[in-house]
């Protein structure tokens, strides 16, 4: 009656659109699953330098401000694992409102949690990882800012979305002139 082409293409289609079905499931309930972190996120300072060539590639990197932020983040996250989450990228961000552009946002510092192990993160007095610069080579208009604790699960299967956990207040202050040299 049947022979075992058929027979096997009705078998496979069958097995592809369980397994499709399953899948589609599964990236729907992903983010659904309860999660508990527990994140206390302190700013200790705040100070801005300029005089410093910082980067070869830039030729007004030596007249620009930089900020340096000092910072202590105690964060459990192993409640964010579950049988779906391949790792969490934790990153800090700063983002504020300047008169060139409306909003920015810039990534001091980041880090991959791999495992549950390495889900308990404890950073005393650490400084940001990457540059605090504006455009404009000033934070001149700059009144306030927020720093905030982001972490982006990224699943096994399934679509990523951001999670930002703890925002404060930063207030960026001028920097203060280089003595000039005589």
């Amino acid at each position: 009656m049947y022979n075992f082409i058929q027979r096997f293409s009705g078998v496979a289609s069958f097995a592809m659109t369980t397994l499709m079905a399953l899948v589609v499931v599964i990236s729907l309930t992903t983010p659904l699953i309860p999660s508990a972190p527990t994140q206390t996120l302190t700013l200790h300072s705040v100070h801005t330098t300029t005089g410093r060539k910082m980067d070869t590639y830039d030729v007004d990197s030596k007249n620009a401000e930089y900020a340096r932020l000092t910072f202590d983040l105690d964060a459990d996250l192993t409640s964010m694992f579950n049988w779906n989450t391949k790792l969490l990228y934790a990153f800090i961000t700063v983002d504020y409102l300047s008169t060139d552009f409306s909003t920015n946002t810039i990534v001091i510092w980041d880090r991959l949690v791999r495992n549950k192990k390495q889900a308990k993160l404890k950073l005393k007095k650490h400084h940001n990882k990457y540059l605090l610069r504006n455009f404009a080579k000033t934070f001149e208009g700059i009144s306030e800012a927020n720093m905030t604790l982001h972490v982006n699960p990224v699943p096994y299967l399934g679509i990523m979305y951001d999670t930002p956990l703890e925002s404060i207040g930063v207030v960026i202050p001028r920097a203060t002139a280089p003595a000039e040299k005589k």
